[in-house]
């Protein structure tokens, strides 16, 4: 067999891989297990809520996470649409910028001063408006998101102004979680195009 058959072959198993079924889970029904039991479940680690590593369940504030697996499965394109899939969170977009809301908060023309936005617990909210870009002007795409950590709440006595609704802290993947390199090549409608 030549090099090329084999990287055909390679190929060919790898693709076979990607579209086999997951594997069934073997764990119990969560409604099967006591109270002690479920205090055991990982529920993650959350950064942003105290500005510190700390398990979920011990977090002063209402959070929740969007993983790496949850972005590619629903193939979010934005972190806009990462947070439209969060419960009390809400978005709009006037076809220049999106805007969000929470829990029925959002006031026209606010360009997102009432959220804090961080990438790996650094701000990036303007300086001067105190806005934070959530929509393709944002410019990191969520094929590299780790995680999105959304803290409900205010936490200005935390993070300062702008953290009054919540917290959304993005935390990117590491040079080591992607293998050395990545290429996507994707084609849609419309002549939409991306080479990632």
């Amino acid at each position: 067999m030549t090099r090329m058959t084999l990287a055909r072959a390679a190929c060919a198993l790898a693709f076979a891989a990607l579209l086999a079924p997951p594997r069934a889970a073997t764990a119990q029904s969560l409604t099967d297990l006591s109270l002690e039991d479920l205090m055991q479940i990982d529920a993650g680690q959350v950064f942003g809520a105290s500005e510190r590593l700390q398990p979920a369940i011990e977090a002063p504030a209402s959070v929740s996470f969007i993983t790496a697996q949850e972005i590619h499965r629903y193939g979010y394109r934005t972190l806009a649409d990462v947070l439209r899939a969060v419960r009390g969170v809400y978005v709009t977009n006037d076809r220049n910028f999106s805007f969000v809301g929470i829990r029925g908060f959002g006031k026209p023309g606010d360009y997102n001063s009432r959220i804090l936005l961080l990438v790996n617990g650094h701000r990036v909210n303007d300086n001067i408006f105190g806005q934070a870009e959530i929509g393709a002007e944002f410019g990191l795409d969520p094929a590299m998101f780790e995680r999105v950590e959304i803290i409900r709440g205010p936490a200005s006595s935390l993070y300062g102004d702008s953290a009054f609704f919540a917290v959304v802290n993005v935390i990117t993947r590491s040079g080591a979680s992607l293998a050395g390199s990545s290429l996507t090549v994707e084609n849609g409608t419309l002549g939409t195009r991306l080479v990632r």
